[in-house]
């Protein structure tokens, strides 16, 4: 295994010296305002807790860092985040994966106002779908835990946790309407558009509210390519980007029934269309994705005198109207998901904090055209307690476990401890130690389920005899905080048995497969048919790292914020890296706002060299971002700003194998309240 860095002698990149030595200088800075009121969160215990102390590491993004930011995905709202990784999908083209601490996107749960979302068997290929479901307008804050919570929520959060809280409605009746324009500057397309609408307030005074947003984006196909690929096709229509048109429906009725008596309905909609000219070593395939989501939750919250009590019922639809649409080939895919779930947090005694419920899912999916007879479910229930234990005025300790039963796997037992001290009034150390699982998705496991992969090359199988996904995940972190900086650090390291991977490529006999003819080639001829693979178990993974964050107030007008990571990752049974990750990765941001009304930024982010496949890597790059945001008044506010400022490109051989890099691209935006 890798040392870490900022220890060793080998010289970091300048935008990794910048990381850390603004994190040095903090160190030196003054402290001349007085504190402000801490962020509080819920995901880290299902209970409020201030920030800094939530037994967990994390990141929040608020709706004012939302409204600065020209992105219109949750993909672009947490870019940003430390250790977060927003990529392009290589498989698709120009589809956004989340992925958090080296762990695949596969491993990010994310969650709406603590309830999951659930398209893994719906969507195969290029799942950003949950991007950009819930309108940004109605998003008060997004909060990010970095490691699993398995013990609270059960599968799928391995890597990481997403959670998106909603604006609460109030009695005042207040609107917003926000809108932005988005070009690259190479006449190749790629221009983009959103409009978004908010509004909420009381339909009857302090007994029931309303909140109904909606956001419609699109974008036009980025086609910069030209020429001949060197198997011999055209490359004029190929789209790096693909063409989209999404509109996002998100509405919410609040009922106080009674003083401290809340019931909820939550109704969200979104039809999410795709035209893609997807590229392979032999031709281009044409194809059209039209998902539409439609979900619902109904919520009730009692408050009493002996705590808290929560139950909702969620159902989530989601339709890939065109999952196959290519060379003239459609059929629907449908996945459906119930979810039932009950908490109740009590005190007792001076000193614990006792959460604890129930859950059950089902999901079913329809899918004739990859799922032999056209079906696949699965059922799950679990039981979880959680106890925030006041050991003394500084420690305390979050003890949880999680006992889930799986229709075809049985048993899986999740527990997890976790201990924070408040060394002194600035400085909070903290770490634990938890096991987390994933289950396999309906299509992995499935004996029947079969895909074209390898760009057309082989075809892909699901395997019943998978096992789930199980880690253990460990951490030490600290944070020390003053009224004008902070610095963070952690240790992470996650040790994964039965990582699910697809397995090798698999040709008939003793005949080879060619990658460049995307096929096996048999024996003494020049034939060429398909491979197969299936997905399988790796027998054991390890990701792990260090995270550095830090921000500084150097003065009334200027700012800086940064951070860096640092991946040293293995699989077991070879020796070797993981793909697909960069060892190192870092963020600075200096923020200038010369007057009060004017705030400006410029940004940096470094991405260090990776591994693709055994033969192709990718080197390290830098890419710049300027922006501003102008207050008219209090209403009305301007964004403007150009990203990818030197127009950082990937390399030829990368662009063959389907990975993209967006060029430089201008942007404007505003939003009106009233």
């Amino acid at each position: 295994m890798s040392e870490f860095p900022c220890f060793t002698r080998q010289p970091l990149t300048t935008a990794v010296t910048l990381i850390c030595s603004s994190i040095a200088v903090s160190a030196q800075a003054a402290a001349t305002s007085p504190k402000t009121d801490e962020q509080m969160v819920v995901t880290a215990t299902r209970t409020e807790t201030p920030l800094t102390t939530a037994p967990a590491s994390m990141s929040v993004i608020t709706a004012e860092d939302i409204e600065n930011n020209p992105g219109i995905t949750l993909g672009d709202i947490v870019a940003e985040a430390t250790s977060i990784e927003v990529d392009l999908d290589s498989t698709r083209a120009g589809r956004q994966t989340i992925s958090i601490r080296g762990m695949e996107a596969k491993y990010t749960l994310i969650m709406v106002n603590g309830r999951r979302m659930s398209s893994a068997s719906a969507i195969i290929r290029g799942n950003d779908f949950d991007l950009a479901t819930i309108p940004t307008d109605s998003i008060e804050r997004v909060e990010i835990i970095r490691g699993p919570m398995s013990a609270l929520y059960g599968s799928d959060g391995m890597g990481g946790t997403i959670n998106i809280i909603t604006k609460t409605p109030t009695n005042e009746w207040r609107t917003s309407i926000s809108t932005d324009i988005s070009t690259p500057n190479d006449g190749n397309g790629g221009e983009q558009h959103s409009v978004g609408f908010t509004t909420s307030g009381g339909l009857i005074e302090d007994k029931l509210f309303a909140r109904v947003s909606a956001n419609q984006t699109g974008r036009d196909a980025w086609q910069p390519y030209t020429g001949i690929h060197p198997s011999g096709h055209n490359r004029d229509d190929v789209t790096a980007l693909e063409g989209r048109d999404t509109l996002s429906l998100f509405g919410t009725l609040s009922w106080h029934p009674a003083q401290d008596q809340i019931i909820d309905l939550d109704l969200g909609y979104s039809d999410d269309k795709r035209d893609t000219a997807g590229e392979h070593a032999t031709g281009v395939n044409y194809s059209n994705s039209n998902i539409t989501r439609n979900s619902q939750a109904l919520t009730y919250s009692g408050f009493w005198g002996w705590g808290d009590t929560q139950v909702r019922y969620s159902r989530e639809n989601v339709l890939d109207k065109h999952a196959a649409d290519v060379d003239n080939s459609t059929r629907d895919v449908e996945e459906l998901t119930q979810i039932f779930e009950a908490s109740a947090t009590t005190h007792f005694g001076n000193n614990h904090t006792l959460t604890f419920g129930v859950d059950f899912q089902f999901s079913e999916l329809t899918n004739e055209q990859y799922v032999q007879g056209g079906k696949a479910k699965a059922y799950q229930g679990a039981l979880f307690v959680q106890d925030q234990w006041a050991m003394t005025d500084q420690l305390t300790a979050t003890l949880g476990g999680r006992l889930d039963k799986h229709e075809q796997y049985g048993q899986e037992f999740s527990p997890r401890i976790y201990l924070v001290h408040q060394s002194t009034e600035n400085l909070v150390i903290k770490g634990g130690v938890g096991k987390a699982f994933k289950a396999p998705t309906l299509t992995q496991n499935h004996p029947g389920y079969m895909v074209s992969s390898c760009k057309g090359g082989c075809d892909l199988y699901g395997n019943a005899n998978l096992k789930p996904e199980t880690s253990w995940n460990y951490e030490l972190a600290a944070i020390y905080s003053e009224p004008t900086w902070q610095i963070e650090g952690a240790l992470f390291r996650n040790e994964i048995q039965d990582m699910i991977d697809r397995g090798e490529i698999i040709c008939e006999n003793d005949d080879k497969y060619d990658s460049s003819k995307r096929g096996c080639v048999e024996s003494g001829t020049s034939n060429i048919y398909t491979a197969y693979r299936t997905y399988n178990n790796i027998s054991e993974a390890i990701v792990q790292g260090l995270e550095l964050a830090g921000r500084l107030k150097i003065s009334e007008q200027w700012s800086i914020n940064s951070n860096y990571t640092y991946l040293d990752t293995e699989d077991k049974s070879t020796g070797e890296e993981l793909l697909e990750r960069y060892k190192h990765s870092g963020l600075v941001k200096l923020n200038w706002n010369p007057v009060y009304d004017l705030t400006t930024f410029v940004s940096a982010k470094y991405r260090g060299k990776r591994t693709i496949d055994k033969d192709i890597t990718q080197n390290a790059y830098t890419t710049l971002d300027l922006g501003t945001v102008y207050h008219i008044n209090d209403d009305v506010r301007f964004r403007a700003g150009i990203t990818n400022l030197t127009n950082k490109s990937i390399s030829k051989e990368l662009e063959y194998e389907g990975y993209v890099m967006a060029p430089r691209t201008y942007y404007l935006g505003m939003t009106a309240d009233f």
